[in-house]
Order: structure tokens, then sequence, then C-alpha cells
């Protein structure tokens, strides 16, 4: 990171500092800027963004809560690692958090609930066809927390968040391989949709489980011997 947090474009100024630098440094882990092992110090990582160590502390507790932190006693704080079974456990906590989610938001969508996340969907179209999957993945977030507001559970936009972070790790590395599956999460996106504008909280739910039920290919992405040398720090 070499932007400054006070700097950062496209932060509203009422987003509390600590909050920012949060955010700051859980990108850098999510986009893989900061490699799985890479030891954290937090005089230095509050130097480089330009705040003090406080913030810094604070956010490293906060996600050490993520699991994409580990603090070690008399050691230090290290990016986590990437493991299949960290992975597999959160996509099955997320997959039952956001089939509840979905059947909720069938039963209580309005007319412009099914409005915005059409529009959703079809901005991941744009983004698809622009080849932009940074984008793509900012939207699939953006649908999806949007589900949960439309269910008013504020509860699961937190645990699901909680979960999402060794998940997208590995999204992430599969869009910097050049692989993605867009045309299918927009297509399971609208059978999501379909659901909800029928009003059928059981097809809404089997829709979602369908969407989330992904895990032989992040299986595969994670033991890939190349994605395993790009993740894992060379030792010096």
């Amino acid at each position: 990171m070499s932007k400054n947090v006070s700097d950062a474009p496209l932060r509203p100024s009422e987003v509390p500092v600590s909050q920012r630098v949060y955010e700051q440094i859980r990108e850098s882990i999510i986009s893989l800027e900061w490699k799985p092992g890479t030891k954290l110090s937090e005089k230095d990582v509050a130097s480089e963004i330009g705040v003090s160590k406080t913030p810094v502390r604070e956010a490293f507790i906060r996600l050490s809560e993520e699991g994409l932190i580990e603090i070690r006693p008399k050691s230090g704080s290290y990016v986590s690692e990437i493991s299949f079974e960290k992975v597999y456990e959160c996509l099955m906590l997320r997959r039952a958090i956001e089939m509840a989610v979905a059947a909720e938001a069938a039963n209580r969508r309005t007319t412009l609930d099914l409005v915005n996340l059409q529009q959703l969907v079809e901005r991941q179209v744009e983004a698809a066809g622009a080849g932009d999957g940074v984008a793509f993945f900012e939207l699939d977030r953006d649908f999806h927390q949007a589900l949960a507001n439309i269910a008013a559970m504020p509860s699961a936009i937190r645990l699901v968040h909680m979960v999402r972070g060794a998940v997208s790790r590995v999204q992430r590395l599969r869009i910097s391989r050049g692989e993605n599956r867009h045309l299918q999460v927009i297509e399971e996106h609208r059978a999501i949709v379909a659901a909800m504008e029928s009003r059928d909280a059981s097809a809404a739910s089997a829709a979602m489980d369908a969407h989330l039920n992904c895990v032989e290919m992040f299986a595969k992405i994670i033991r890939s011997p190349e994605v395993q040398e790009h993740v894992t720090p060379k030792a010096s």
C-alpha cells in the first residue's frame, strides 16, 4: 500500500479512520497484495498508511477474528495461510446463512427491491462484457448484501462478511489466473431474483444453494501447483 488513508479516493469523510484502515488492510490481504504467511508489523503498516499504530492494531484484531490474520504470541502477526479446510468451513457457513437470507428476502421483497436487484445483475453483465473481474466481484458482493438488507437480517450481513474473507482470496486467485464463471453467476443470480419475484421462498433458497455449491471448484484452485506457488512466500 502506498497511499495514505487520508488521501484515499471515494472514502466519505464521515467514515472513522479506524474503519478506513481496517478496509484498506483487509483489501491488501483479499487482493493478495500481502501474500499468505507474510509477517506484519504494526509500526511499518502504520507508517506506510500514514496513521498511528492504534487503528492498525484494532484492524489486526478484527481481521484475526475473520481468520485473515493470525496473531501468534511472542512471535507477531501474520497473514493467514489459505487452506482447503478453512475455505470449506466458510463455504458451508455462508451457504447455510445465505439460503435462509434468500428465503426471507423472497417473503419481504418489494417491487423496488426487485428492480434494484435486476439493475445489479445488469451491471454484472456489463462488467463481464468489459472483462472487469474486480468490478464483477464487487457487484457480486453488493448483490448478496442487498439480499440481506431486503431480508432485514443485519446480523447475517456481518456473519457473511466474516466468513467471506477466506473465500474471497480464492475468488481473486481465480480472477488472477484468467478464470471466471461470470455467465454462470449471472444466470444463478437471475434465478434467485425470479424466485423472489414469485415470492417462492423455497425456490429462492434452493437457487441460492445451487449458486453457492462450488466446493469442488474451490478445492481444485487451492490445490493446483501454480496457485500454491503464487500464494506461498518464497523462503529467504
